[in-house]
This record gives C-alpha cells, sequence and structure tokens, in this order.
C-alpha cells in the first residue's frame, strides 16, 4: 500500500534526521575537542536533544508515519571531515563550535518549516520546546570563543 506523506510529516521527518544528525555529532565532538567544560557542555546537549527524539518520533507515528532515519553514508562521511579538520588543527574548539552553531540554525529552519504545516496542539508545543532548547543552546555556542594556546 502506498502512503503519501503529509507536509507535516515530512518537515518531522527532516527535523528528526536533523535532530539524531545533531546527537551523533556532539557525542563525536566530545572526543574531538581539547577543552573539557565545552567536551561537557556537548554532552549534556547530546543528552537532552536524545529526548526530543523520542518525543518527534511519536509525534510522526500519531501522523500515521514511520519515523525516518539518517542516511550512513552521509553521516560517515561527515564524520570523517571533522576528525580530518581535528587532526590538521592545533585546536580544533572554535571550528567545532561554529560547525554546532551552524547546524542549530539549520534545525531551527526546519522547526519554521514544519511549525508552517497543519500540526495539531501537542505537537506544536513540542517544536516550541525544541526551539527554546536550539536557541539556547544557540546562544551558549556564539557567547563561547576559545583563544588558541
Amino acid at each position: 500500500m502506498f502512503h503519501l506523506l503529509s507536509d507535516s510529516e515530512v518537515a518531522l521527518n527532516e527535523l528528526l534526521i536533523a535532530c539524531r544528525e545533531s546527537v551523533d555529532h556532539y557525542q563525536d565532538a566530545t572526543e574531538l575537542v581539547e577543552h573539557s567544560d565545552i567536551a561537557e557542555s556537548f554532552r549534556q546537549i547530546a543528552n537532552q536533544r536524545k529526548l526530543f527524539l523520542n518525543r518527534l518520533e511519536s509525534a510522526i507515528r500519531e501522523l500515521g508515519d514511520l519515523p525516518s532515519v539518517p542516511d550512513p553514508d552521509k553521516e560517515a562521511g561527515a564524520m570523517i571531515l571533522h576528525h580530518l579538520g581535528a587532526a590538521l588543527s592545533p585546536d580544533y574548539t572554535n571550528e567545532l563550535l561554529a560547525q554546532r552553531i551552524a547546524a542549530e540554525e539549520h534545525i531551527l529552519t526546519l522547526i519554521d518549516q514544519a511549525r508552517a504545516t497543519k500540526l495539531n496542539p501537542s505537537c506544536a508545543a513540542l517544536l516550541t520546546d525544541l526551539a527554546s532548547h536550539v536557541a539556547q543552546t544557540s546562544k551558549l555556542f556564539s557567547a563561547t570563543s576559545i583563544e588558541p594556546e
């Protein structure tokens, strides 16, 4: 049986994939960053973001769709690039922070796209919570700058 996805289902699935990738990247970045306080921030954000993954998956199922999964080849390629950058840089922290800020901005864009579709109130509340978390994360990283040694 063929099922056409609604705009809401497509938007939420894209958001779910981006959030899953962000968790993976935060977890990976904890091994690449040289500053323990930033590594701990990455761990905390990844753990908080995981809670949103479950909520997004539930929202997608409520709409009648199955949650999408990230492309493993794309994910592996991105991780290789991160590791290469870390290996070639004396302190990769500021680059990681810039990458994370860009990823958070992308997630905010996806949230806005999902909000533009017809969502039920619980899904709209989920997006509000996620947008708040993402905005706080971006604000934290924008205020963080590491001087090269």
